[in-house]
């Protein structure tokens, strides 16, 4: 008796579990709409999150891009190298066409020039 009070409790709580799973997916989800690509900027934000368009690099405030370098730049040396790069809040284009001189390393120079519409 004791097992059979075990398994009915046991189904009963299968069942509802199985039931409010199909009201969760019973409803279709909207079909996912392509964001606009904007060369040069990288999305890094989880898929499903509320993405909004980038500002194009002529809208930075010299504040915004300082800010972004000397986040980037952990060890302080005024250089970028690849790995710190990929820290930046703001990539206007890829690291190789900021590293002007291709010396390995985007100085500040390289990278507020990067800015600039060419």
């Amino acid at each position: 008796m004791k097992y059979r009070a075990l398994f009915l409790a046991a189904t009963a709580g299968l069942f509802a579990v199985t039931l409010a799973g199909a009201q969760m997916t019973a409803a279709p989800a909207a079909p996912a709409t392509p964001l606009p690509v904007t060369p040069g900027f990288r999305l890094t934000t989880p898929p499903g999150a509320v993405v909004t368009r980038p500002l194009p690099p002529s809208q930075w405030t010299t504040a915004q891009i300082s800010q972004s370098f000397e986040f980037a730049d952990s060890n302080g040396d005024g250089v970028l190298t690849r790995a710190e790069a990929q820290q930046l809040t703001i990539m206007p284009r890829s690291f190789e066409d900021m590293d002007e001189n291709k010396d390995g390393v985007v100085s500040r120079a390289e990278y507020e020039n990067s800015f600039v519409s060419h």
